[in-house]
């Protein structure tokens, strides 16, 4: 079941922390809430890792053939993130209610390929969100903050094999509970005619709704991700990760996903791979 079972660890086993201060992920949601306007900020955590899967795809890729005309993929590529935000207006509803536009870019790059070294697949990921504080409680937890909004994603290709994209409305629920941060967030997909839709089932793999939970102990980040849990063929989605310092301010980053949808060009496949790099920018 790949990260479900640490989601389930994180919310009943973890000992959770009775400081009166602000855990990371107050400082964090705060932080963003007070952020002046167009100011950019990290999204989520940005990275650069090398990393190995198992069993590489090679249907999408028709046009990569090595000097012995078979088609070849690299076990081992570099995999980069850049998540970055910025405030567009503030207090849009009773004071409450911040306009955000986010952009999410992900790159696989067959670095080591001596045949190609080229970028394998790049998935883009802007969005635009409203952002509301609050302070409801829920069994034992707080909800901090809830997002709204609409989020298109895709990797820019085109061609029957490999262009692949969707648009989405999303709801996204962020609970507290001192060092522990859970993230509720289902979405609709804007559906597309079907001359049109370049992955008519992408549903099936990728779900509905995502879960992820976070939880800050002694400088480390320990977080894990969940999609399609339930699905009757067993399209899990999963994604372990563990962040730790190394000097100074360097931080480390492993990384392990397991399971279907890890990049779009991939929605349909299931990978196996783990990673090791350095954090660009962590949470804070």
């Amino acid at each position: 079941m790949g990260a479900l079972p640490l989601l389930v660890a994180l919310f009943f086993a973890v000992p959770l922390a009775h400081a009166q201060e602000k855990s990371i992920w107050e400082r964090k949601l705060d932080g963003d809430a007070r952020r002046e306007t167009f100011t950019f900020s990290a999204r989520q955590p940005n990275y650069i890792m090398g990393t190995y899967m198992s069993s590489p795809n090679p249907a999408p890729y028709t046009g990569l053939t090595s000097s012995t005309g078979k088609k070849e993929l690299d076990h081992a590529e570099l995999k980069f993130q850049l998540a970055l935000q910025t405030k567009i207006a503030d207090d849009l509803v009773r004071g409450n209610g911040d306009l955000w536009f986010t952009y999410t870019q992900v790159s696989y790059w067959q670095t080591f390929n001596s045949e190609t070294g080229a970028f394998r697949e790049t998935n883009y990921e802007p969005a635009i969100q409203l952002s509301f504080l609050t302070d409801y409680k829920f069994l034992g937890l707080e909800l901090h903050t809830f997002n709204a909004g609409l989020v298109h994603q895709s990797n820019g290709r085109a061609g029957l094999e490999s262009a692949r994209s969707w648009n989405r409305a999303f709801g996204e629920f962020m609970l507290l509970r001192d060092d522990l941060m859970l993230s509720f967030k289902p979405w609709v997909r804007f559906p597309e005619s079907a001359e049109n839709d370049d992955n008519p089932d992408i549903q099936n793999y990728l779900g509905r709704y995502e879960l992820r939970a976070y939880y800050s102990w002694r400088s480390q980040i320990f977080g894990a991700m969940v999609r399609n849990v339930f699905d009757s063929e067993h399209r899990i989605n999963s994604e372990l990760t563990w962040s730790f310092p190394i000097v100074r301010r360097l931080r480390g980053i492993v990384q392990w996903y397991y399971g279907y949808g890890e990049s779009l060009v991939d929605y349909n496949y299931k990978m196996n791979r783990i990673g090791v790099g350095v954090l660009l920018t962590d949470w804070l």
